[in-house]
């Protein structure tokens, strides 16, 4: 049996992307930008280095034309205005008659679905014009017919400062915040809010050795922010969590509280009864954390 640290070690490298993953994302998205000609770069918690294994959506941007800053208008070739709604749609007519044998892409709400089930490699292809002058993007809402300005590479940086900040430790423990969450669907937080949220937590290295006592620092630190509204990391829009009720935002705060109590009482059995602490955390992560090869 693997000691605690060990497995827990091992659990994070599990987390990774293989490089063959990596590689199959590399081509697809090669495709798929082909087929849409123009800027086109990956975004999300991909470019983010921050997706777990097993990948599931990998978001990019296909950048649609340029717009005055001083109109809040999206206008075709014609002049004509364009809804986000039709936007999508010709996003969608573009990789539709790339890929014409495969089922329609998915009209999403800022983005176009298409799954490529060959090597299980889904994009969600987010329409954007970028607005003339200004460090912004504006992309679809199709359920408010609405424009919204956004910047995924300004969410890039904050991610990379972060993780600076934190002596490249923040990345392997969200990684393993975002695998509890996902085993448990424990609380109504996205990824991202997850994620934004942490970009607080370590203003230096955290001094522990190891990823336990790190990571029940981060479950601290994220039952404590999560009580609070959480800006958009690119200082754009709505805040993060501008759905979240008080009620959900309560019950986050209790279950995240809990999680760090749960690793505060595996680092007490770290050493004293190890194998007590490994049941803890397979109940903890899944069938992810391993105790032996």
């Amino acid at each position: 049996m693997w000691t605690v640290r060990r497995a827990m070690d091992e659990f994070i490298r599990a987390l990774e992307l293989s490089e063959t993953r990596k590689a199959e994302v590399i081509a697809k998205h090669t495709e798929v930008r082909q087929a849409l000609g123009g800027e086109v770069f990956l975004s999300g918690s991909y470019s983010r280095k921050t997706a777990i294994a097993p990948l599931h959506d990998v978001d990019m941007f296909a950048v649609r034309g340029e717009v005055d800053t001083s109109s809040q208008d999206i206008r075709g070739a014609n002049g004509a205005v364009l809804t986000p709604a039709e936007v999508l749609k010709q996003v969608r007519q573009l990789l539709a008659a790339k890929w014409p044998e495969k089922e329609l892409p998915l009209l999403q709400n800022h983005s176009v679905h298409i799954a490529f089930t060959t090597k299980d490699v889904e994009f969600d292809v987010v329409p954007a014009f970028r607005v003339r002058g200004r460090d912004v993007f504006r992309i679809p809402e199709r359920e408010t017919n609405r424009w919204i300005d956004s910047n995924p590479q300004k969410h890039g940086e904050q991610a990379q400062e972060a993780n600076r900040r934190s002596g490249q430790q923040l990345n392997p423990l969200l990684k393993a915040v975002k695998q509890w969450n996902r085993e448990h669907h424990s609380t109504p937080l996205r990824s991202f809010h997850l994620e934004a949220m942490s970009y607080s937590a370590f203003p230096v290295p955290p001094p522990e050795q190891g990823h336990l006592a790190p990571l029940k620092r981060l479950f601290e630190h994220l039952s404590r922010r999560v009580q609070v509204p959480c800006p958009d990391p690119a200082g754009l829009g709505l805040d993060v969590d501008a759905n979240l009720k008080p009620s959900q935002r309560e019950a986050a705060r209790q279950v995240l509280s809990s999680a760090a109590e749960e690793l505060g009482r595996v680092l007490a059995e770290e050493l004293t009864a190890p194998e007590q602490a490994h049941r803890r955390l397979k109940k903890f992560f899944g069938s992810k954390y391993r105790d032996h090869d």
